[in-house]
């Protein structure tokens, strides 16, 4: 299946195609070097409630066109009407946060894995987007920077909770109060980026391969694992570990997993 979000424009700001299990969601604005106008944003919300509802999403992959991730936030654009901003603040339908801030939250709250490949600029809202990827693979020369101390402003879309876990707290306050910008190589030193590599679009459809060779089920209940247990006191995460892998255990596509690796084939998982 492929849909085209924003129809409006002869190109759509926010490609979105969903092929084997795989989506993969392109920010295209290339003109632009994919910068988030108010149709962009909008797009990507769309978007996100599109594979949120999709049964038979197994991974996303979220890259930006013409090898620029994004280049952060239109500012002329979006603060052309201050009721955009009005807007963008407003809360979320469904979420405990606002629209911004679902732009990169969006991704974290999908029960699959969503692997962004970044080239180029990779700019303020844009790095919070890509932030909000459960891995980040960089090209070496991409260009990634907290960009919105330039503003006057403080990054506003979730790096706060994205990056917990991820980047060191006075790396990311360095970043934050410089502005500074860092290729791919320092900030996967820095633990902004999961890994490099000179073709990041290429690596990450191997892993999404790779991914959708592994039992939906287990993929799932590690993303909740990893994801939700980071605020629990260590008693709290083992209880939910232990959960979580009873419901796996002997289970219909676990049992799959452990029969296709006896007998040496692919498994035939199954969806529920």
């Amino acid at each position: 299946m492929t849909k085209n979000i924003a129809e409006q424009h002869e190109e759509p700001c926010v490609k979105l195609s969903l092929h084997d299990g795989i989506a993969r969601v392109v920010l295209n604005r290339p003109a632009q070097l994919n910068s988030l106008n108010i149709d962009l944003i909008t797009s990507l919300l769309e978007v996100l409630n599109t594979l949120n509802s999709s049964r038979d999403l197994r991974v996303v992959i979220l890259s930006g066109s013409q090898q620029n991730f994004c280049s952060g936030l239109d500012v002329a654009g979006v603060m052309a009407d201050p009721k955009n901003i009005q807007w963008l603040l407003s809360s979320c339908d469904g979420y405990p946060h606002n629209k911004v801030q679902h732009l990169a939250l969006g991704w974290r709250s999908l029960q699959v894995p969503v692997i962004a490949a970044i080239e180029g600029y990779c700019y303020g809202g844009g790095l919070q987007i890509a932030m909000g990827a459960d891995m980040r693979i960089a090209h070496p020369d991409a260009r990634l920077s907290v960009m919105e101390g330039r503003w006057g402003i403080i990054p506003d879309m979730g790096i706060s909770v994205t990056a917990r876990g991820c980047v060191k707290e006075d790396v990311l306050l360095r970043m934050t109060v410089t502005a500074e910008v860092v290729k791919g190589e320092a900030a996967l030193g820095s633990g902004m980026v999961t890994e490099v590599a000179d073709n990041p679009l290429e690596r990450a459809e191997e892993l999404a391969a790779l991914i959708c060779k592994r039992s939906p089920d287990m993929v799932e209940a590690a993303k909740r694992l990893l994801r939700d247990s980071y605020t629990q006191t260590d008693d709290e995460r083992l209880a939910f570990e232990e959960k979580l892998q009873r419901r796996l255990l002997g289970s219909p596509n676990q049992m799959e997993a452990v029969m296709a690796n006896i007998e040496k084939r692919d498994p035939v998982f199954t969806s529920e």
